[in-house]
């Protein structure tokens, strides 16, 4: 008797559990879309750009520091960021003065998955794309430069005060543990060279500073560690992006599914602003 108790009160949770999900996502798609609908359809494209333009610039005057790499992290379950989403996005982040953007989309192909080559094309010279090295490309692979610019992973003027351009990175799920297993494996396999013999009688931080020049190296692109990170999640979880560059990244999570406009950039950015950053013990 009180097995069938128990496995009827198993099945009353789960039934709840189920309604509970069900009316949390209808209401997250009910608020997105009244949102939407608001935000794209009583405003012309006109109107809206100025009014983009004006919170951006708002922002921008109140912004005690502004990340100059940004990472967007979006989960394998997420379905509500597209390629317009992460258009707008751009857009936002090249209005504030954020000169790096990496996409870290854990999505297959099938399920939303977005693609830099595609979304840049055609898109004028606002937008730089770079992409991760095949295993037998190591060397930096991006998209050539347009109007005679020459960069090298920082573009017009990220050493200045002012970006014409944003430099975008497609990063990879084989770019995070599996990049650290083949350091620490080669690493290993040379185990009984002078460098690395060399490296083990120093201090840790030298043998650290040598993985992470040898996971840059694979990487295939130069850029400062993202000091601001944006989740497309129910849950906080990085997913695996890129453990040792997120040491001190802020991360805030935006539950999938809700909507995403220019004042939730905004609030996102002085929400950075306000914290203080964590530099380790």
């Amino acid at each position: 008797m009180i097995e069938v108790l128990c496995l009827l009160m198993g099945r009353i949770l789960l039934l709840l559990i189920g309604g509970y999900e069900l009316i949390w996502r209808f209401r997250e798609r009910l608020n997105a879309l009244v949102a939407r609908w608001s935000y794209d359809y009583w405003l012309s494209p006109t109107a809206r750009d100025l009014h983009e333009r004006r919170v951006l610039a708002d922002c921008r005057s109140q912004l005690t520091k502004t990340p100059q790499h940004l990472v967007l992290v979006i989960s394998p379950m997420d379905t509500g960021v597209d390629a317009v989403l992460l258009r707008r996005i751009f857009n936002y982040a090249l209005d504030v003065g954020i000169k790096h953007v990496s996409l870290f989309d854990r999505r297959s192909k099938d399920k939303g998955y977005v693609d830099l080559a595609d979304l840049c094309e055609n898109q004028g010279s606002s937008f730089k794309w770079s992409k991760t090295p095949t295993p037998n490309s190591p060397s930096k692979v991006e998209t050539s430069p347009k109007n005679g610019q020459k960069t090298n992973g920082y573009v017009n003027g990220a050493n200045g005060s002012h970006s014409t351009q944003l430099q975008l990175y497609q990063i990879s799920a084989a770019d995070g543990h599996a990049l650290i297993a083949d350091v620490c494996r080669e690493l290993y396999e040379k185990r009984e060279t002078p460098m690395v013999q060399n490296l083990l009688q120093q201090k840790r931080e030298a043998l650290t500073e040598q993985i992470t020049e040898m996971l840059d190296k694979r990487l295939g692109f130069v850029a400062p560690e993202p000091e601001l990170g944006i989740i497309f999640a129910r849950q906080t979880c990085t997913y695996g992006l890129l453990p040792w560059h997120v040491r001190f990244t802020e991360f805030h999570t935006h539950p999938s599914g809700r909507h995403f406009d220019v004042e939730t950039f905004a609030n996102i950015l002085s929400k950075y602003s306000r914290c203080e950053q964590r530099w380790g013990t």
